[in-house]
């Protein structure tokens, strides 16, 4: 049972945004969305369009296009509501690839959001630039009053004027899972419907310092440090960014490892799967769960939680060939720990010396 293998290459998860309200709509018949809890956007992309790697259904090409969307967004202060907005358009209009021809409706369309030769979206160059033409989208957007209050198909039919205005509705999932991919571990709260839950404030448990054993009845199946890439994974890399622990027989239930504030939880979040990210109290580790049981997270982004609290069950999500745990460790309080620019750190020693292992 092997789980990713390297950092460098894995997308931050998933980038950019100014601090505002997402907002969204749960029917797709035209009721005003209600506005949800606010969600902090990160301030700058946190991945490097050099490291990408395919992730969410979507190539490097279309990462790296998604990633000028999101900045041309953050460029004019706008919220993580319009950089969802901004994706979910281009993958209904070009799958986020930069198209040099239009189709039956508009032969004159071009780029990613298939805007017209009619004077209103600039020159032919403008409209093959990822950033121009994303530019160019978010200022149409800003003109439509109340877009923020749209349903987000609506929201986007004002700007492109297309016959169908339900046609952007059934690319909502894969835009969220994009942004979330690219916006990293600041990309908080933002679910695969897009909605931003309240984060949670909740503190599970006394905090005393402790350190427990993280899936108890397990054993270490994979070390860190170099190794082949397991088969059956997508090659990342031969070297092993933390430990894989796993039990045999029924899934463990996989708990704080010590005194840590939650600060995200992924839902079949690509190479990772399912899983949950800490930072412990005193700011000195900041720890990575994966592959978790889907839908098996137990706490909130924000939640504070004492060594021990069950944080989800033992599971095979993501890039891996079996059920187990994959846990990494990161120096300080990284505000990506997904990001290339911060390693990870042997585990090892620091479970050893607490007992662990």
């Amino acid at each position: 049972m092997s789980s990713i293998g390297t950092r460098m290459g894995l997308v931050a998860a998933v980038p950019a945004l100014a601090i505002g309200l997402l907002v969204i709509v749960i029917d797709d018949g035209g009721t005003p969305a209600q506005a949800a809890s606010a969600c902090r956007a990160p301030a700058s992309l946190a991945g490097r369009t050099d490291s990408l790697v395919p992730t969410a259904g979507f190539d490097v090409e279309q990462m790296k296009n998604a990633e000028a969307i999101m900045k041309a967004a953050s460029n004019l202060g706008l919220p993580v509501a319009a950089q969802l907005l901004g994706v979910q358009a281009a993958i209904g209009e070009s799958s986020l690839r930069v198209i040099d021809r239009g189709d039956g409706a508009g032969p004159d369309s071009r780029g990613l959001f298939q805007q017209r030769d009619n004077g209103a979206w600039g020159s032919y160059s403008d409209r093959m630039d990822p950033m121009i033409s994303a530019t160019n989208f978010f200022k149409a957007l800003q003109r439509v009053q109340g877009w923020e209050t749209l349903e987000p198909s609506r929201a986007i039919n004002r700007v492109q004027r297309n016959a169908d205005p339900n046609h952007y509705t059934k690319f909502r999932t894969q835009a969220t899972g994009l942004v979330k991919a690219l916006g990293g571990e600041n990309a908080i709260g933002v679910d695969p419907s897009g909605t931003c839950p309240t984060a949670g404030n909740t503190v599970v448990g006394d905090l005393e310092g402790n350190w427990v054993h993280p899936l108890p009845g397990s054993t270490l199946t994979s070390g860190y440090g170099p190794r082949p890439t397991p088969a059956g994974t997508i090659n990342l890399g031969n070297f092993h960014y933390g430990v894989d622990l796993s039990t045999p027989g029924t899934p463990g239930t996989i708990v704080a490892v010590t005194d840590m504030k939650i600060v995200k939880t992924r839902e079949t979040d690509g190479a990772y799967g399912t899983g949950v990210t800490g930072q412990t109290t005193d700011g000195k580790l900041t720890i990575a769960m994966f592959h978790m049981e889907a839908g098996s997270v137990q706490v909130k982004e924000g939640d504070t939680v004492a060594a021990g609290t069950p944080l989800g069950t033992e599971g095979a999500t993501g890039n891996v060939t079996g059920r187990h745990l994959h846990m990494e460790f990161f120096a300080g309080t990284p505000s990506n720990p997904s990001a290339s620019a911060h390693p990870t750190i042997d585990p090892t020693p620091i479970l050893k010396e607490k007992g662990i292992l």
